[in-house]
């Protein structure tokens, strides 16, 4: 299974970043220009005790502003608030993808500095998936970077970055115009 890892090294307390992505799971489309809107999902009645009991959603529907999945839905599998990491993934995938899983874990480097580790697992099937997937984890690289930066952005100043403000006044825009 191809997997694509990324590392980020944010100036602000672990604590902080955590409120972002952890609690804040369900809020990326506010922050990160790869998502231009997100919205969460409620959590099930639960059946038994368990972490996922303790996520803030049991996961997020995405606008990914791509052709091939305008909307993927990604439901939390693992929530470990203690420990600053999650794992959700991905539905509402094109046909050829099989898997695609991502872990997202802030480990403290000092009382002002963090690290963001992200961990995607990406399978796909067929011909075709073949073909997609190199274009897609490709794709993947470059959102990412930008991710680091709108995170970054976002925690330090508390408002989205300016790539992100752009996203959004274009958004309000075509709103307008609909």
């Amino acid at each position: 299974m191809p997997k694509i890892s990324k590392r980020f090294v944010i100036t602000a307390p672990a604590s902080a970043v955590w409120e972002v992505i952890g609690p804040g799971y369900a809020s990326i489309g506010e922050w990160a220009t790869a998502i231009p809107a997100s919205t969460g999902l409620p959590h099930q009645p639960p059946t038994a005790r368990n972490l996922l009991e303790m996520a803030p959603v049991a996961g997020r529907v995405c606008s990914t502003g791509l052709a091939i999945a305008p909307q993927v839905t990604e439901t939390l599998v693992a929530y470990d608030d203690a420990n600053r990491s999650l794992t959700y993934e991905a539905a509402g995938m094109p046909s050829f993808v099989t898997t695609a899983r991502n872990t997202w874990t802030v480990t403290p480097l000092d009382n002002d500095t963090c690290v963001v580790n992200l961990d995607a697992q990406f399978d796909t099937r067929g011909i075709v998936g073949t073909l997609a997937r190199w274009a897609m984890l490709a794709q993947l690289g470059r959102t990412s970077q930008h991710l680091g930066d709108d995170l970054h952005h976002y925690v330090e100043h508390g408002t989205p970055s300016p790539r992100k403000q752009r996203q959004l006044q274009r958004a309000g825009r075509r709103n307008r115009l609909t």
